[in-house]
């Protein structure tokens, strides 16, 4: 089943969307990622977040279009990102999208404006300036306007911040058009009552090619209604606004990308309409606080091991056994000797970096290797390992029961100081949150680097870093206080 998607927000208020597309609101970045694409799916990008929150970064659409999606973009943040993306498969939807792609407009802000939150049905408070240009133009055409004053007027209002850009401020730029503040008032009047909404026209084509032939009568019936407003544009569905996409390259899994997709995770059973707290939030809560993670964890790793060992390794594993094939892939590739070779007691000084004083004395050569192993495992050099542990724990009984504590945390942490305002905890110090972590972990504060290793951290200060989310779990006093 194709499953379509169009984040959409004040360019369209209102819009009705048929069967079969799931309307979002405006993108922000990781939502495309939070979105269980496949490949054959569609999603249209209209409008996007870009002050209040990160934008949604090119790369991420990039890593959607490498699944086999198709991105559309029209009207706003969609065309923008269309016009730097179509070379690499994006599709570019509309007039709005022509202009940046020619260059006839450039600066992010053309399609900004300021609006109501998504109670108010985004309520506009602002104008575009993509739409005052529009507006313009056809008032130029029917001459009610000179070509010079347009000119000026856009001129003018580029110079002005987009938050106070609207057809009542006309007069208010008079000085710097060098026209009658009476004049501007008229044309501003003018202007509001023959709005050419560009934005709404090009998020109608791009509604009209998401949903496809099945669908295609979706813009078809509003034709009339809006007959006026695409009068001069190029018509959205124009083959010439769609630059022909060449071989796309392979997208690059780097650290950012993968760090933005683990993020996006969702949990088990959560969808994107609840994007918080994420499968991220789970993982975090396992490796602070759980006493069983740090030998699941150690078996993961293990396993994995074994198995890189059987698919790569021609010489005989020599022992049997999880854990015993794990230790002797460390042979195979020469990090240590065999460690049941006679004479193989030495070589193994390396081990003093990895353990503690009491694992040297009274664990085995065995044990020693396993925990070796495990805190210094890496799938390649650099890359987080946030993504395989949530591969290995995601459907794990104790990873849902870690979402449900995450979840109870982030409700805590939003609901206590309002509900309980002198209840409100402290900001830890890091010495008291190193102190706290290392007593829920058993360890000394000297251990302590080594004990995150066996919680999949690279570090404490790094656990010390990831705890502050989680507060309150480290205030049980407060958390059962809550009413």
């Amino acid at each position: 089943m194709i499953h379509r998607y169009l984040f959409l927000g004040p360019s369209a208020p209102g819009l009705l969307v048929p069967p079969g597309v799931t309307l979002l609101p405006p993108v922000a970045a990781g939502d495309l990622l939070a979105l269980p694409l496949v490949e054959g799916d569609a999603v249209g990008i209209v409008d996007g977040y870009f002050h209040q929150v990160r934008a949604v970064p090119h790369k991420e659409i990039l890593a959607v279009l490498d699944r086999g999606v198709e991105v559309l973009g029209g009207a706003s943040m969609g065309a923008l990102r269309a016009a730097e993306l179509d070379a690499f498969g994006m599709r570019g939807i509309g007039r709005v999208y022509r202009d940046y792609r020619e260059g006839t407009i450039e600066a992010d802000d053309e399609v900004a404006l300021l609006h109501g939150p998504p109670e108010s049905d985004y309520r506009a408070m602002s104008e575009p300036l993509v739409v005052i240009r529009a507006t313009l133009d056809r008032a130029v055409r029917d001459g009610e306007c000179e070509a010079a004053t347009a000119g000026a007027l856009i001129g003018a209002l580029r110079a002005t911040p987009y938050p106070r850009r609207a057809f009542e401020r006309f007069p208010e730029l008079a000085e710097a058009v060098g026209v009658d503040p009476g004049e501007l008032r008229a044309l501003g009047e003018h202007c509001a009552r023959h709005r050419v909404d560009v934005k709404r026209t090009d998020t109608l084509a791009v509604l009209d090619a998401l949903v496809g032939a099945a669908a295609g009568t979706v813009a078809s019936a509003v034709a009339g209604a809006v007959a006026d407003a695409v009068a001069g544009t190029l018509a959205a569905t124009d083959p010439d606004t769609a630059r022909p996409a060449g071989v796309r390259p392979a997208v690059p899994r780097t650290t950012y990308l993968a760090s933005w997709e683990d993020r996006a995770r969702q949990a088990p059973g959560v969808g994107p309409d609840r994007p918080r707290p994420g499968a991220l939030a789970a993982l975090r809560v396992l490796q602070l606080f759980s006493e069983a993670f740090p030998e699941a964890r150690r078996q993961t790793v293990l396993e994995w091991i074994a198995g890189e060992c059987a698919r790569t390794c021609t010489a005989p594993p020599g022992l049997h056994g999880t854990s015993a094939s794990a230790i002797s892939h460390g042979v195979h590739t020469g990090m240590y000797p065999d460690p049941g070779h006679p004479g193989g007691s030495d070589g193994f000084g390396f081990l003093r970096s990895w353990l503690t004083g009491t694992e040297l004395a009274r664990l085995s050569r065995h044990e020693q290797l396993e925990a070796f192993l495990s805190r210094s495992f890496a799938l390649e050099p650099g890359a987080a390992g946030d993504t395989f542990l949530l591969d290995g724990f995601q459907h794990a009984p104790m990873f849902s029961e870690a979402h449900g504590t995450a979840a109870s945390c982030l409700r805590d942490s939003e609901e206590l100081p309002l509900s309980r305002p002198c209840s409100a905890p402290a900001l830890l110090s890091r010495d008291s949150l190193t102190a706290r972590l290392t007593g829920i972990w058993g360890c000394t504060p000297a251990e302590a680097d080594l004990y995150a290793l066996d919680r999949g951290f690279p570090s404490l200060d790094a656990a010390v870093e990831a705890v502050h989310a989680y507060d309150l779990l480290l205030h049980p006093a407060l958390r059962s206080a809550r009413p």
